[in-house]
């Protein structure tokens, strides 16, 4: 949830470095976080994985959203935020688009791996 705050919304940092976070009535955290109980957020976890290169461990984790919540919550995401430019470009999960973007975009290996993962559950109809 802190990801999608600083990352979409263009929010500071949720590094601990100020006051906690108040999950149940600051917002984008209360809307996720109920979204997630009605099932309208579905989170899976598709793998725990260690770079090769920096031996660093990935949790490769996909939320998917109803599409209504996602258009709700991140009603003003931002073109940039602190690390750079958000592209908000809307892909299909089909083995083409997924190709494509896999191709054409430069994605570290663990999105990589997410997305390779997502489009094959997603394809086979194991992520509901």
């Amino acid at each position: 949830m802190r990801e999608y705050s600083e990352e979409f919304l263009g929010n500071p940092e949720h590094d601990g470095d100020g006051p906690p976070i108040d999950y149940a009535s600051e917002e984008p955290f209360r809307s996720l976080d109920a979204a997630r109980r009605d099932g309208r957020i579905r989170v899976y976890c598709l793998g725990v994985g260690i770079d090769s290169l920096n031996y660093v461990g990935d949790v490769l984790t996909l939320a998917v959203f109803d599409s209504d919540v996602f258009d709700a919550i991140f009603d003003g995401m931002v073109d940039q935020n602190d690390e750079g430019d958000v592209d908000a470009e809307e892909y299909s999960f089909t083995p083409e688009a997924m190709r494509r973007l896999l191709d054409t975009q430069p994605i570290a290996p663990s999105g990589a791996a997410c997305l390779h993962l997502a489009s094959e559950y997603l394809s086979e109809g194991t992520l509901m």
